[in-house]
């Protein structure tokens, strides 16, 4: 006999706010689906029912070109129930075998198509993120040659309902922050992560799962071929530029990175969004970080 409490989608929608999906709920909770079935309802609410809701991509994409699969219009603030019904549609993975192992890609085997590139991120098992997905998070916005790159850290809970990156408040953050300086809604941009799935609980992710997950993103950079490059928080910027510093350390000025097609691409680390929600005292650095980016010479160089 099933002794679990039956969980109402709202109490659902807070456990889910706090780290914990319906993957960890399945084993305390006697109906968890009420919260995957209508999560729009559950997460338009706060405590008294009328709460902020789960908001879309920042601004300046909105306007990218009609793509197909999952950045086909990355959503506004207003579109959370969209947003979320996207969510729930999984993307399909072959499941793990018994005793089955996993290795992270090698940038040379990985699919040169933008499209194959997608699918095989989606299948992707090479580290343990996989097993607590909803999908993952290939990226959304621009794909030919954008003239903003900008790469986060890792998923979050909403990210990894609606297959797209940066929802949520650090998203709305992250577009007035752009558009602080003048970015136009019809500026082409393209918004990624290190990380392709979400670690549960919004936890850092790991060294092996950066490892795992790296050669994703240097093949999606080739492809793009962005002008410049906007790193947000201390492992994204650590990652692409293979250094060990700690963000003061790294953000403040332009560094070049190469790309696996040998452009040379200009690139500025900044703090998080997520960060600075936390920590509004950084976002005068911020604020003088995208100043920074934005004025570069981005002319690429062989």
């Amino acid at each position: 006999m099933n002794t679990a409490p039956s969980l109402s989608p709202l109490q659902l929608a807070w456990l889910q706010e706090i780290g914990l999906d319906r993957h960890m709920l399945a084993r305390y909770v006697a109906d968890p689906e009420p919260f995957a079935a209508d999560g729009s309802a559950a997460a338009s609410k706060s405590a008294s029912g009328q709460g902020e809701p789960a908001v879309g991509m920042p601004a300046v994409a909105a306007s990218a070109p009609p793509r197909q699969g999952a950045d086909a219009a990355a959503p506004m603030a207003k579109s959370a129930p969209a947003m979320l019904r996207a969510g729930d549609a999984l993307a399909g993975r072959a499941p793990k075998q018994a005793g089955e192992t996993h290795h992270a890609p090698d940038a040379g085997s990985l699919p040169e198509e933008w499209e194959a590139l997608r699918g095989h991120i989606a299948q992707c098992q090479a580290c343990g993120l996989h097993a607590g997905r909803s999908q993952t998070v290939f990226g959304s916005g621009e794909s030919n040659s954008p003239e903003w790159l900008i790469v986060g850290e890792a998923p979050g809970d909403f990210d990894d309902r609606a297959g797209l990156p940066f929802q949520g408040k650090a998203g709305v953050l992250l577009g007035a922050m752009l558009a602080s300086i003048g970015l136009q809604p019809d500026t082409p941009v393209f918004f990624t992560n290190l990380v392709k799935c979400r670690p549960l609980g919004n936890r850092t992710p790991r060294p092996d799962e950066i490892a795992a997950c790296k050669p994703y993103l240097q093949r999606q950079i080739a492809r793009l071929a962005p002008r410049r490059i906007l790193t947000l928080g201390r492992l994204a910027a650590q990652a692409l530029l293979e250094e060990d510093g700690d963000l003061d350390a790294l953000r403040g000025r332009v560094h070049r990175v190469r790309s696996e097609t040998g452009q040379d691409i200009p690139l500025v680390a900044t703090h998080h969004p997520a960060s600075l929600l936390m920590r509004p005292q950084h976002k005068a650095d911020a604020w003088r970080d995208l100043n920074l980016a934005r004025s570069m010479a981005t002319e690429p160089q062989a």
